[in-house]
This record gives C-alpha cells, structure tokens and sequence, in this order.
C-alpha cells in the first residue's frame, strides 16, 4: 500500500500515538493512582463538550471520550506533538517563507518577521482584562441581533433599580455607565512588556509601532488594511468575528445566519473593501475530497466551499479558525497542512491570518441562572450587585489549568489540553506557510463571564469580550503595513 502524500512524518505520528496510548492505557487499568479514591486535587474547570447550537448533541461530535492521561502523560504528549508538527511544516514549506509574509511588503527580513509576530504573541499573551471605571465607548454592536440576548436582562434590572436610566445612560448617582459588566473589560497588553522600548524582558518592536491602540475609528481601520477585502472561514465561533469587524468598522449587516452569508453579497466596509464568511468546519478546499476513492464531507460538518480563485482572487486577507470540532491530532494536522499548502501553492499573495480556538466556559450556564446579565455593579457595594437575586461575574486573573483525568467525571473532546496541543501545531504550520498566528487562547479562557448560555459556552454575547479582536486586529494590520 502506498505512503500517503503526507510523508512518513505522518505515518510515524500515527504509529507513536496510538502505541503510547495503549501503553498509558494499560498502566491507568492497572495502577491504583487513577481509580476514583486516589485522585489528584488539581484545582481548575471540568470541560464538557461542545455544545453552541442545538445539533451539538449530535453522538458524531460527541463519541470520543478521553483517554485516562495524567498531566506528566499530557505533557509528553505535548513535545510529540510539537516534534511532528515542526517536522512536517519543515517538510512541506522548508525555510522558504522565514523572512517574507506573504500579503504583505515585508520580503527577506526574518529579523523583522520574528519582531512582528513576537510584538503580536505579546499583545495577546502578557497582558490583563481591566475595568473601564467611568464614562468610555463601547464597541456598537451592529450584526447578528440573537447574540444581544444577554443585554434583555440587563435592561430588565433597570426597569427595577434604574430610577429612569436606559442602557447606555450614564448614572451620575452611581458614577458609572449602565451596560453590563462584562462589556466594561478591556484587553490591555503590558506596556513594560510589549511597548515601546528595549532591554532585559522587552519584546517585539522597539519604536512607536509597538504602542498598542484602542478603538480605532473607522478612517484608522481602513488605513490599516489597505485596499484588501477579508474573507473570514471558520464554524460557528468564527461567524461572531464576522460580525466583531461589521461593528468596528461601523457597517450594517446584510447577511443573517452563518450559513446565509457566503452567497449573499458582500458587506461593504470602506471604498474598494468588502466582507464576506463562509462557514466551513474544517477549512477543507477544493480536492480536500475525493469521491472517486469514497471520500465525502462528513454530515455532522458544514463545509462551503470557498478556497477557489474567484473567491481567493477577490478576499486577500484571510481569517481562518479550526473552532472547537474536534479531530485526532493526527487528522487535525493533515487536513490544515493540505490547507495551508493549498494557500500557499496557489495564492502567494494573500495574507492568512489564523487565530486561536478559545477554550469553553463550561460553567456560563450556572452564570446566567444566578444573573450575571442583569447585575448591576455600585462602588458602594463592593463587589455585590445592586439588583437583588443577581450576582456580578469578573475575568479571571489567570487562564484555567488543565485537569487531571477521574474515572468517575467522563469528559469528551476536545478538552482544553486537546484544545492547546492543537491551537500549538497550528501556530507552527501556519508560521511555517508565512502567516500571521494570533494567539488568544489564554486571554479568552480568562472570560468564562459574558457567554451566551442556555447550553451554548462557546459564544459570547454582543456587545461582548469578543469586541477585544477589534483593537487586535486593527494593530496587527497597523504593523503589517511595513
């Protein structure tokens, strides 16, 4: 039987996984360390599964349950991972794109390559989500009315405690702007850190591009990105960017519901830039089957079609996102290095930009029965909220930790170790192909507060922690414009 196209890289992965599995197997069955009277007390969140729409019940998305591994075996399984990644980007894109990103003007500088995507790694790893005290802006939410859901309850605590005031109105009484609490965090990158400057500790650029920037008006938004139109892929967590960017650039919806899009006209943004989403599960493109050899989409996914040239000749930046349908590693690896290749082979000229999955929130249900969007915060109460029967929610300071596995919790895929070896191998093949790697993991776990609920911890409410990719990427297409 032949090798597949992939390589032996791949062939070796397989055949290491599955033999170190059996091994861990083995030894969970049969040391006493893992029966459910000797469990570790690691103290983070459970992960149950994916569940952002009504179909996420499906038994296709959820039959794989994990493997009893301790987190020393997880982190084994990490460096293998990492290893087979490195090799296989090494094999399939070599050292050719190390000092150009494609898209851009930036062409034989790998200094310069490493300054921009550590300042951008910076940005969305050291810093912390910090509260707007007084009267500020927020992001206007202009897309997709079912994710202001959360905002009902809000303004149903004002009709009881809000002596008059409307959201949005500013409480003189109280000294505070009346939205709720989750929207008044903002993403704040530590100066010291990733700001301009250098010495011991300093990352990234030196001069004034370094200088992260908050809400950018529309005039700065559409300097930044040039006169290049976004195509955004992705599942259902990607469609809420979608409508991130219709907000920041202060445009109207034209499209409703993520499968309605992607042959709906486009949004326009600025003069000669345009918007469009395509929902596709697995980022799958052209030949990515074959039905001559009995391949075909699987029907638990949704994957339009949109890696073909009128579409990619048109939308020269792409905002790509695996989300949260879980795959093998060794899957997961071969379906996005076929994609990248695919990109990379044929569009030379189109910047990708690919960003982390966010971890869920697995308890944001129990958020919402104890009123997390009606609470209403008062200086004079501290930290308790001034609507009685609600009970005000902050980020975390630090993103959750993994958890060790108990017999008697099951937990299906993908977990958040699942989720963090694969957000990993993508940074790798994706900086490998020349793309930019946003590296949000961390900073979104930190937001447990502000999800939909009801079943569905994967999405945010509008407005919402989510608006942060707003300043992200403007920055990111600041410093790109080199």
């Amino acid at each position: 039987m032949p090798i597949p196209a992939l390589g032996r890289s791949l062939v070796l992965f397989v055949a290491c996984a599955v033999f170190f599995q059996l091994i861990l197997f083995f030894k969970s069955t049969l040391s006493p360390s893992h029966s459910p009277r000797h469990r570790s007390n690691y103290d983070s969140e459970s992960h149950g599964s994916f569940a952002p729409h009504s179909g996420a019940r499906d038994p296709a998305r959820n039959r794989h349950p994990t493997v009893p591994l301790s987190l020393k075996d997880l982190h084994v399984l990490d460096g293998l991972a990492d290893t087979i990644a490195k090799t296989e980007s090494q094999r399939v894109f070599g050292d050719k794109e190390i000092g150009r990103i494609p898209g851009t003007s930036i062409t034989k500088n790998p200094t310069l390559v490493k300054q921009i995507r550590d300042q951008i790694h910076c940005w969305t790893t050291h810093g912390s989500w910090q509260r707007e005290e007084k009267q500020f802006k927020w992001m206007q939410h202009r897309g997709d009315a079912r994710f202001t859901k959360c905002d009902k309850s809000f303004v149903k605590s004002l009709s009881r405690v809000g002596h008059g005031h409307y959201l949005g109105d500013y409480d003189l009484s109280r000294d505070q702007l009346l939205v709720r609490e989750a929207v008044k965090y903002r993403w704040v990158p530590d100066e010291k850190i990733c700001g301009p400057g250098s010495g011991p500790g300093h990352i990234g650029l030196s001069d004034a591009r370094a200088q992260y920037k908050h809400q950018p008006t529309k005039g700065e938004f559409c300097k930044a990105i040039g006169q290049r139109s976004m195509l955004m892929v992705g599942d259902l967590t990607q469609y809420q960017l979608h409508d991130v960017i219709l907000s920041a650039f202060e445009s109207s919806l034209v499209c409703y519901g993520e499968l309605g899009c992607l042959h709906h006209s486009a949004h326009g943004l600025c003069p000669g830039v345009a918007l469009k989403y395509a929902r596709n599960d697995l980022l799958s493109v052209p030949w990515a089957v074959n039905p001559e050899e009995e391949e075909y989409p699987s029907a638990s996914t949704v994957e339009q079609t949109w890696g073909t040239p009128d579409m990619l000749e048109k939308f020269k930046v792409l905002i790509l996102n695996r989300g949260l349908i879980w795959r093998p590693d060794e899957v997961f690896l071969s379906e996005l290095v076929f994609t990248m290749k695919h990109l990379w082979k044929y569009y030379p000229d189109t910047l990708v930009i690919y960003r982390a999955t966010h971890p869920i929130a697995p308890n944001c249900t129990q958020f919402k029965d104890q009123g997390e969007d009606g609470a209403i915060a008062d200086s004079r109460l501290g930290t308790q909220s001034s609507v009685e029967g609600t009970t005000l929610r902050r980020p975390l300071q630090q993103p959750p930790g993994r958890q060790e596995f108990h017999q008697d919790k099951p937990e299906y895929r993908p977990t958040l170790a699942d989720i963090q070896r694969q957000n990993r191998m993508a940074k790798t093949i994706v900086e490998a192909a020349g793309g930019i790697f946003l590296d949000t993991e961390a900073m979104f776990a930190m937001r447990p507060d502000g999800r939909m609920g009801d079943g569905d911890c994967a999405r945010f409410c509008a407005p919402g922690p989510l608006d942060a990719y707003g300043d992200l990427l403007y920055n990111t297409f600041r410093i790109l414009r080199v």
